[in-house]
Formats: C-alpha cells, structure tokens, sequence
C-alpha cells in the first residue's frame, strides 16, 4: 500500500478513524487524499456508509442501511466489497437480530480472552487452584470469599498479586 500510494504514509489513522473524530488537520490531509485516489474516496465512503448502519437506533433504519450498503458494495469495482457483501447478505438476519434483542456475548469473549492471557502468562501452574485463584481474581477484581491457606508465590500471577489482600488464618 504505501509503495501504491507514497502519499499517504502515516495516513491509516485518518483513514480508520470516524470523520467526527478527525482534527482539522487531518479532515483537510484526508480530502486531499480522497480527491487524489478513485478507489480510496470510494472504500472510505462505504466504510462511513457501514458506520451509519453500525449506528442505528431501530430494525427498520438498520435493515435500510444495511440493504442501502450491500447494493453499493456489489456495484462497487472493488472485489474485496463484493465478497464482504454475500457475507453479510447470508448473515443479514443474525445481524440484524441485533436491534430486536441487543445483547451480544461480548462479555463472555472477554472472559475467555483474559483466562486465555492467564493461561499464556502462567505457562502452566503446578497447582490447579493457583490457576482458579487468578482466574476469579482476573475476572472479578475481587478476592476470593472463603479465605485460602496458603499465599500465591509472587510469580503465580503477576497481574493479579499487587491486587491480592494479606490471607486471614484465623479462619
């Protein structure tokens, strides 16, 4: 890309930001740029078009903006758009889902994204609650309600155990 087009080095920033969200100056690089080059004024008014779609409030909006952007894409003359456009053409009812039920699994992919990082970090613990330990103290931010009897070495967890509150024994 930055062999392609030399003038746009340090321009991906621009180019993946929200127009809203673009300085002055990068509003006016930006323009330059799209004047300059066909098919990037062309890819960067489908992805404003898809962020309109991403941001509606209601089924019936979403349903028009996502029909609006597929017809735009398979006319587009680039090919990438077309495959993105059956994509989504086959997933159009999940995805538009959505705006009945707004709930996603979002959360749980979090979830299994940090114990996942956990995991990687640790390099396998020797102790299985060790392991449960950070994991719920990971997730949660807080300690554990019944009190262990033993300390976590300083290694087990390193994220986790400048959070860890002394263990009480008297319990």
């Amino acid at each position: 890309m930055r062999k392609r087009f030399p003038s746009l080095k340090r321009g991906r920033f621009a180019l993946l930001k929200g127009y809203e969200k673009l300085t002055e100056r990068q509003k006016q690089r930006l323009e330059e740029w799209l004047d300059e080059h066909d098919e990037l004024a062309l890819a960067y008014y489908l992805k404003e078009v898809f962020r309109e779609f991403y941001h509606a409030k209601d089924y019936d909006t979403g349903e028009a903006l996502l029909e609006e952007w597929i017809d735009q894409a398979k006319a587009s003359p680039l090919p990438v758009y077309h495959e993105v456009a059956k994509t989504l053409e086959k997933l159009k009812a999940p995805i538009l889902q959505y705006f009945l039920t707004p709930n996603t699994n979002g959360r749980i992919e979090g979830t299994n994204h940090k114990i996942k990082n956990i995991k990687r970090r640790a390099y396998g613990f020797r102790n299985i609650d060790h392991f449960r330990l950070c994991v719920f103290l990971e997730c949660t931010g807080k300690a554990n309600k019944k009190p262990v009897a033993y300390q976590l070495p300083s290694s087990a967890c390193p994220r986790v155990v400048g959070r860890m509150k002394p263990v009480n024994e008297t319990t």
